[in-house]
C-alpha cells in the first residue's frame, strides 16, 4: 500500500493511545533504541564497510519493502520532531524502485537519527556477521514486542473495562 499509508496508520496508532499506553510504548521504544545503540557500537567495523560503499542498500529500492508501519511508529514515538520532514519526503514516494526517499538531498545522510533507524536498516549488513547476532536478535525482539503491544492492545483495554464489573471490585470496605 505504500509508505504514505503506513505513515498515516502509524500516526493514528500513536494518537489512539491513552497515557498509560504511551508510557508502555515509550518503554518499548527505548529498549529498541538501546538495542540499536549496542548493535551500532559492536558493529563499528561492519558499519565502516557500509560507509565505504556509501549505502548501496539505500539505492534502487522500494522503501515500503524495507520500512514498515512499525518502524514509523517507533520513529514517530521517539522523535516526533521529524514528522514534518518525513511527510515532506513521502511526497516523493514512487511506485518504481528509486533511492530511499529519506536520504537528505537524495544522496544522504539518512534523515533519521543514528539511534532511531528502521529495523531493516539497522540489522542489515552486506554479509552475515556472527559477531553481532545477539545484538541483531535484541533489535528484532524489540520490534516484535512493539508489534505484540499493538496486537494485544484491544484485549488489555477490554480487560481494564471489565475489571470494575467483577464482583470482588463491587464490594467496598466499610
Amino acid at each position: 500500500m505504500g509508505l504514505t499509508y503506513s505513515f498515516r496508520a502509524a500516526r493514528k496508532r500513536i494518537e489512539g493511545l491513552d497515557a498509560d499506553e504511551r508510557k508502555t510504548l515509550l518503554a518499548i521504544c527505548r529498549d529498541i533504541q538501546d538495542a540499536q545503540e549496542t548493535l551500532t557500537k559492536k558493529g563499528i567495523p561492519l558499519l565502516a564497510n557500509c560507509m565505504a560503499c556509501q549505502g548501496l542498500c539505500c539505492r534502487n529500492i522500494h522503501p515500503a519493502d524495507i520500512i514498515t508501519e512499525w518502524d514509523l511508529v517507533y520513529i514517530l514515538a521517539m522523535a516526533p520532531a521529524v514528522e514534518d520532514a518525513m511527510a515532506t519526503c513521502l511526497t516523493r514516494e514512487s511506485f518504481f524502485p528509486s533511492d530511499c526517499i529519506f536520504l537528505e538531498n537524495g544522496t544522504g545522510p539518512c534523515l533519521f537519527p543514528d539511534n532511531l533507524r528502521p529495523e531493516r536498516c539497522i540489522i542489515s549488513f552486506c554479509r552475515v556477521e556472527p559477531s553481532v547476532e545477539k545484538e541483531i536478535g535484541r533489535v528484532m525482539g524489540g520490534f516484535s514486542r512493539l508489534i505484540r503491544f499493538f496486537m494485544f492492545r484491544p484485549l488489555r483495554r477490554w480487560s481494564r473495562w471489565l475489571k470494575p464489573l467483577t464482583p470482588a471490585s463491587r464490594h467496598t470496605n466499610g
